[in-house]
């Protein structure tokens, strides 16, 4: 972007921090922002109804951009974010982002991208939530928190057990008994609350055939 462009998201945004737990965006709400993640982690969620359990399509950390799907989509959130860490964010009208894609591009080309890559994994995890058995669910699940999310075989677990539960698409019972028969097993670690994960070739094995 430009000089000018860059000054015109500038103007147009606005920084918040939230807190841990603390809701972002609320699903059915006026979609007037798209939210990039400067700081923390947050995931962003369908709401259950009916008595039916929220699920969690993805968890973003730092650098990531969420609601671009409202950009041309509906003019209300199709689901909601919440704060899994103490995190900041920058809100950027989303008249701005439309007027940006007019006339910008390489911005435009990059958005496209990213929203590619979001349609790609949202079509995986649906992929996963319907052909695999829980302990492939969660060895799925790891093996994405470890590369995409924390970036690193180790990581401090700030995921509550209900939140990976509500991700795999299983009870949070479930998804604490498959933790610790992956511990048992030794592919994993869990101590003082950081997960790391010890044998990847036989978490990635559990991935493609449980």
């Amino acid at each position: 972007m430009g000089n000018d462009e860059l000054g015109l998201v500038d103007q147009s945004k606005v920084e918040i921090s939230f807190k841990k737990k603390e809701i972002i965006a609320k699903q059915g709400v006026f979609a007037s922002h798209v939210m990039f993640v400067k700081k923390g982690l947050v995931k962003l969620y369908m709401e259950g109804d009916s008595g039916h359990n929220d699920v969690i399509i993805n968890f973003f950390p730092p650098g990531e951009v969420i609601g671009l799907s409202s950009v041309y989509g509906n003019s209300t959130f199709d689901f909601s974010v919440a704060a899994v860490e103490d995190s900041t964010l920058c809100l950027i009208e989303i008249n701005v982002v439309r007027n940006l894609i007019l006339t910008n591009g390489e911005f435009a080309s990059q958005l496209i991208r990213r929203i590619n890559e979001t349609t790609l994994f949202t079509y995986r995890l649906l992929y996963d939530m319907t052909n695999r058995q829980m302990n492939g669910r969660i060895a799925s699940a790891l093996l994405h928190l470890a590369k995409d999310v924390f970036k690193s075989r180790r990581f401090k677990m700030t995921l509550s057990r209900k939140d990976l539960a509500e991700f795999t698409g299983m009870s949070t019972m479930s998804a604490i008994r498959v933790l610790n028969d992956l511990k048992s097993d030794g592919v994993i670690s869990d101590i003082e609350g950081y997960i790391e994960i010890l044998n990847v070739d036989t978490l990635e094995m559990i991935s493609r055939t449980g």
